[in-house]
């Protein structure tokens, strides 16, 4: 059986600064050549490049470039002279589009539109021109999206993924194109479905303009050929000793270039199916390609020993002149991807946050005709490397005719695929081409990221380390940063600032896209509490005593502030409408009873009909241009689930002294008041219609959690009250045919009052406004979460009926009517007993004093119990009595989750024990006597 979904809600902690730039390393790049703003028709400004990183980011940003063309028709060429610094790029847009790594971007649309792919297992589209707006989810994997490929003049892009598949999208309708779905190596058959299904995980791909020839490449070592119009694969290269990392394929679809692990880039001609030629000009493996050639007869390599090269290839046909491999530069890592504006800027993304630009050098042709400048420059033997000409497709050895695209995997694994290499017999093979230049020609900075972290023992402070090892302190319930520590060790620093609290895990941290994220659901978040004389609250707030915090419900209240807001306002919207309703058929009923019958009886009752819970706002998500509906956020792709959210009570309750019903504490009074029932509208459904139907199941199956002082609520308050005697009747509410009297006189039962929580229930969070939260679905069919919603804390008003639809079962029932799941506070058993030598007496219970009380229950209460037992003054107990637990003297503030923990650190009761202060005072007195 198909295990439901599970939703959860995370928030991201991040320090509140202005600067734009990656915190963590960048993993693509893309570059928009085009003319941004034109001056004249032969003078003009522009270019733009595009960036994603490892921290979920998509920016843009200006190169400021001048062109010029020598007419208005004619190609737009990079003016610069080399003699003065190129100008500096600015960031234009700056888009948390994930929540985990952004693996690769490509630019489409005729640079319109950038297409992501990430980890997170989510394709999205954004709008260039309006990059303010919110990116489009057109599709999703079941694994992490490694690569992408776009087919311009198609009008589709590819994605692949550790799933297995190649999906294929359409850009105009932002779903899910129908594509090839085979499987490979195997019989071919087409489906008609939406990807295609390989045997390995997808590393690399390349498609030509036109999209008639797609290349994946994988670490079965082999280039897969497919053909996205009939659903086929219709090659396969072998030669590859490692893992396929990057692809190139030319305009034509004639030929491709391949970049493997094995350290060797592959040149193939896709009709003729065999290698032309291998170049062994990296020592590390090769990890990514560019090339805007259509021909690819110039390209640039990237390795992850951080070398980049610029090989031009001679023609097949030109076996006078020998290929060229000039090694220009050497970043610190591995280079994942190269971009190139005209053959003279080069940028590339590594696993630093900076993005670096390099000057390329000119070609062949264009070194004697060009003065020399910082361009142009001369270059040693040591950074260059001569190849021999690429072979030409059909060997002469070989008599073959030609091979009709029908029949290309008749030759997949035949001997002309076999790569023979240059070198074989080639001594001075090994050695390495040195880099030509040293240092960048400019740099695009980025920012310290968050690396690794440690959670506290109070969960709610959380040690962190950044890329430049620094250490901070953050609050994760204030969303800010406390304090920073300088390079230390992170151990270090954590047993210096973790105390003696033991809180249980109320939500889980990860840093993976370099800033905090904190992950919430249903079964855990509500379980921490935390004392209010502890949680660092402002001196204006009055504290009652032992009053003690629910951290999630804190959180949470503050955090959906604004949704809260806009929901009341929907109510108060609704209870208008419907008032108004009712006085006009109050009205129109009476000029019918003046007219026709007598007047009523003063006395008579009203009938009304109370008016269902609140429940989820519903929106038009097909109408959403950001929720195409094929997408994961369709209505018909995902629902909420709809297990229980209670845990299973114990079978054997026991009485807890120590609960807050024995100690009833003043609760404070939420300004938010419930508002009163009102008659169901016959007019057309409103806005809200569906909103209201759905917590009215959502408040039958949810159950009310028992208050921080001890008490319970009815759990069937919002059910119809009935007697023992009465049945059911066509349903659990009993909502069977009523006549006027009947629903009259139910009306009172049925009432269901709306009472969400309130922010002045909590003591005053500032939790910035720009905090991001995000909603997510996980599955045990895939491997990581998928997001279903993504905004901020100041935006969840306007976004309120896209959260409403997607927030899980166990919010919405927090956020409207303040429940939450019903579990049995933990609770540990201790026993009291005068400390050995004490003259203090044994309780009334004597050596059978086993007690049960909350984990979180604190020494100064017990104290205070221990006093009560033995008839001492109220107050008089703390001043005089102190308690142990290992011949260790316990703080007042100790909870026995601590003693447990971090005193007596064994299993079975809590061994306590009490004596007056003042034979503690006196021992201590004795030792220093006798040791004087």
């Amino acid at each position: 059986m198909k295990a439901s979904a599970r939703r959860s809600v995370s928030y991201v902690v991040e320090a509140c600064d202005e600067e734009r730039a990656h915190r963590l390393g960048v993993n693509s790049l893309a570059i928009d050549p085009n003319v941004q703003q034109s001056i004249n028709e032969t003078t003009g400004h522009g270019g733009v490049l595009f960036s994603a990183g490892r921290d979920g980011v998509v920016a843009s940003w200006d190169l400021h470039f001048e062109f010029h063309r020598p007419s208005a028709h004619a190609e737009w060429e990079l003016d610069h002279d080399f003699e003065t610094p190129a100008p500096k790029a600015t960031n234009r847009a700056f888009t948390q589009m994930h929540t985990d790594w952004v693996n690769d971007i490509v630019v489409c649309r005729d640079g319109r539109a950038v297409v992501s792919a990430s980890s997170d297992r989510t394709v999205k589209l954004w709008s260039v021109n309006d990059p303010e707006s919110c990116s489009s989810t057109i599709g999703w994997h079941n694994d992490y999206v490694k690569c992408l490929a776009s087919a311009n003049q198609a009008g589709w892009v590819a994605s692949g993924g550790f799933d297995k598949r190649v999906n294929i999208w359409d850009l105009e309708k932002c779903q899910a194109a129908a594509a090839i779905h085979t499987n490979a190596d195997q019989n071919m058959y087409s489906l008609g479905a939406h990807n295609t299904i390989t045997k390995t995980s997808i590393y690399a791909m390349a498609v030509n303009p036109s999209g008639k020839v797609l290349a994946t490449g994988s670490p079965d070592k082999v280039v897969r050929l497919w053909d996205p119009r009939s659903g086929q694969q219709i090659g396969r290269l072998t030669g590859h000793t490692d893992n396929i990392r990057t692809l190139l394929i030319s305009e034509d679809g004639s030929h491709i270039l391949s970049g493997s692990s094995d350290s060797t880039i592959k040149l193939w001609s896709v009709k003729a199916q065999r290698c032309l030629a291998t170049y062994e000009t990296h020592a590390d493996s090769v990890w990514s390609l560019y090339s805007d050639d259509p021909e690819l007869k110039i390209f640039y390599a990237g390795s992850r020993d951080g070398l980049v090269t610029k090989t031009e290839i001679s023609g097949c046909n030109e076996m006078d002149n020998e290929s060229e491999c000039i090694g220009l530069f050497k970043e610190k890592s591995g280079v994942s991807k190269i971009v190139v504006l005209q053959d003279k800027y080069i940028w590339t993304a590594t696993s630093s946050s900076d993005i670096n630009r390099w000057l390329s050098i000119p070609s062949r042709e264009s070194r004697q005709t060009l003065i020399d400048s910082a361009y142009n420059i001369d270059i040693p033997t040591s950074a260059s490397a001569k190849l021999p000409p690429a072979r030409p497709p059909y060997h002469s050895q070989y008599s073959e005719p030609f091979v009709g695209s029908d029949n290309l995997t008749l030759y997949a694994k035949s001997v002309m695929s076999i790569p023979i290499s240059y070198q074989e017999d080639d001594d001075d093979s090994n050695e390495l081409i040195q880099p030509l230049r040293s240092a960048p020609d400019g740099t695009i900075s980025g920012k310290p990221g968050i690396t690794a972290h440690l959670v506290l023992q109070n969960r709610r402070h959380v040690l962190t380390q950044d890329t430049n090892g620094e250490i901070g302190l953050w609050d994760i319930v204030k969303c800010t940063q406390v304090k920073k520590f300088g390079k230390r060790p992170l151990h270090d620093v954590a047993q210096e600032v973790n105390g003696m609290d033991c809180a249980p895990a109320w939500c889980t941290v990860d840093t993976k896209i370099g800033a905090i994220t904190v992950q919430m659901d249903g079964f855990t978040c509500f379980d921490c509490e935390m004392y209010a004389d502890e949680a660092d609250l402002p001196d204006t707030y009055e504290i009652r005593e032992d009053q003690r915090i629910n951290l999630g419900k804190w959180v949470l209240a503050h955090l959906f502030k604004e949704f809260l807001n806009k929901v009341i306002e929907l109510q108060h919207r609704e209870e208008e409408k419907a008032h108004d309703e009712k006085q006009e058929r109050k009205s129109t009923t009476t000029v019918i009873r003046a007219a026709d019958t007598p007047p009523p009886d003063t006395h008579t009752k009203k009938s009304t009909t109370p008016k269902p819970p609140l429940t989820a706002i519903t929106t038009n998500i097909n109408n959403n241009p950001a929720f195409p509906p094929n997408s994961p956020m369709s209505p018909g792709c995902n629902s909420i689930s709809s297990g229980p959210f209670t845990a299973p009570p114990t079978t054997s309750p026991q009485d807890d002294y120590f609960s807050g019903a024995h100690h009833p504490t003043a609760e404070p009074t939420s300004p938010v008041q419930p508002p009163p029932p009102v008659a169901l509208s016959t007019s057309p459904a409103s806005p809200t219609g569906n909103f209201i139907n759905r917590l009215k199941h959502l408040s039958v199956k949810a159950k009310i959690s028992k208050t921080p002082s001890g008490e319970e609520n009815d759990t069937q308050a919002d059910l119809p009250k009935r007697s023992m005697g009465d049945a059911p009747k066509n349903g659990y509410h009993g909502a069977g045919k009523k006549t006027e009297k009947e629903a009259s006189s139910s009306s009172d039962s049925l009432k269901t009052h709306y009472t969400p929580p309130s922010p002045s229930e909590f003591p005053p969070l500032s939790i910035p406004s720009s905090t991001t939260i995000i909603i997510t679905e996980e599955s045990a069919e895939a491997s990581t979460g998928i997001d279903l919603y993504r905004g901020t804390a100041a935006y969840a008003g306007i976004d309120a009926e896209l959260i409403a639809n997607t927030a899980p079962s166990w919010l919405l029932a927090y956020l409207y009517h303040n429940k939450i799941p019903n579990k049995d506070a933990v609770k540990l058993t201790f026993s009291l007993s005068p400390h050995k030598g004490s003259k203090m007496p044994e309780l009334p219970a004597g050596g059978s004093n086993r007690l049960l009380a909350n984990r979180v229950l604190r020494v100064r209460k017990l104290i205070h119990h221990v006093g009560e037992k033995l008839g001492m003054a109220p107050g008089q107990a703390v001043q005089d009595i102190e308690l142990l637990c290992c011949d260790t003297i316990l703080p007042l503030t100790m909870t026995l989750a601590s003693i447990k923990q971090h005193i007596m650190k064994s299993s079975g009761d809590i061994l306590l024990t009490y004596r007056y202060i003042s034979e503690s005072n006196k021992r201590l007195s004795e030792k220093s006597r006798i040791s004087s």
